[in-house]
């Protein structure tokens, strides 16, 4: 699952500048569903910066877009396509140390499995868990290019 904080599962370097965020999301659109695109912006005054973030909906269409977009020219610009890394947790990065040995449970004899499996066949299921989030569907802006008449 995706923290919040994570801006999505590509980046996106060299980016031209000025490049709005619905250009970005026509640009991974051939390769699958285009969750969110982002460019990222300097806090202080609102310009857009030249990197941003594309969340691709499935892993084998970051791979498909990294394999087709990643060194291509766009408005000018060469871009880089990589995979995003997540953000490092704040404070120090201590090692996980393994779970401690826990001893392991006493065998039940024949009868007594039975007894207990009929007690968890009487137990009510619980019931599924509804999910949380709402997925957002529009159109994304088509560009349709009309080549010019010569004559």
């Amino acid at each position: 699952m995706r923290l919040r904080n994570h801006h999505g599962n590509l980046f996106i370097a060299n980016l031209p500048a000025n490049f709005p965020e619905e250009r970005l999301a026509e640009a991974f659109d051939p390769f699958g569903i285009v969750l969110s695109a982002e460019v990222a912006r300097d806090p202080v005054t609102g310009n857009r910066l030249r990197y941003g973030w594309v969340d691709i909906a499935t892993e084998r269409a970051a791979t498909a877009a990294i394999a087709g977009l990643h060194g291509t020219q766009l408005d000018g610009s060469r871009i880089e396509v990589r995979p995003s890394e997540r953000p490092a947790r704040k404070g120090a990065a201590a090692p996980r140390r393994p779970a401690p040995r826990r001893a392991a449970a006493p065998a039940l004899s024949r009868p007594q499995a039975a007894a207990a499996d009929a007690d968890a066949a009487a137990l009510p299921a619980a019931p599924a868990a509804r999910p949380t989030f709402v997925v957002e569907r529009r159109p994304l802006p088509r560009r349709i290019v009309i080549p010019a008449r010569s004559g």
